[in-house]
């Protein structure tokens, strides 16, 4: 959804504008989408990508004690293990559904935060998310990669790798991680900017307020 700063405060001050934020996991989409959330003076809620995958995922969770983003990530694995295509797939196909369901309607600003994966959908999702939201790109910059796979390793979330890991000759599976993991995101930063409206460094505000937010994504529309 492609809007000018005036059409984006009639939005705002009417409660009627919707934003989704997209992104490589741990690059701080939700802590920008609770600052809004937070100041209850811009009306937004939050609708979270990771909480409807997970609830349609609790049939596969339950009894293993699985819960929580971490936990998807437990029961979803990693590229290099033999149930890794068949836990993708699922995540994909829930993931999908639960972008579907999402109710632009309500009465009340909304913020979207997406997982990173979302730039795997179909392009009919995708259509309806840019067609609804202005979305904008918390982009990581390169000096911020080296960070992301640490918390990657360290702190796992699920991630869709698509068919950007594979291994070669006798790589071990965290040297195959190391390698291809900067590739996974070259190719979705490239997805992310095709698909966003705008893009938005991911240390701007870092710890600032969801107005401040805000203010940095009307100097990126156009006037």
């Amino acid at each position: 959804m492609e809007l000018p700063q005036e059409s984006f405060e009639e939005l705002l001050s009417s409660r009627r504008l919707r934003i989704s934020l997209v992104g490589m996991s741990n690059v701080g989409k939700t802590r920008r989408v609770k600052s809004l959330v937070a100041d209850t003076s811009l009306n937004f809620i939050r609708v979270c990508g990771d909480d409807l995958i997970e609830a349609k995922l609790k049939p596969f969770l339950e009894g293993k004690g699985f819960r929580g983003v971490n936990g998807v990530a437990a029961w979803m694995g990693q590229p290099y293990e033999a149930r890794y295509p068949e836990t993708q797939r699922l995540f994909l196909e829930f993931e999908e559904e639960a972008m579907a369901e999402i109710d632009y309607s309500v009465g009340k600003n909304m913020v979207v935060d997406t997982t990173g994966s979302v730039i795997y959908l179909s392009q009919q999702a995708l259509k309806r998310l840019k067609e609804n939201t202005l979305i904008i790109y918390l982009e990581a910059t390169e000096d911020v990669k080296k960070m992301l796979f640490e918390r990657y390793i360290s702190n796992p979330k699920p991630v869709v790798w698509g068919s950007s890991f594979n291994r070669k000759g006798r790589e071990s599976d965290l040297e195959a991680l190391k390698r291809c993991y900067p590739q996974l995101l070259d190719y979705r930063a490239a997805r992310y900017e095709q698909l966003a409206d705008i893009a938005v460094p991911h240390y701007i505000l870092r710890d600032t307020t969801g107005q401040q937010f805000l203010e940095e994504v009307r100097k990126r529309l156009r006037p």
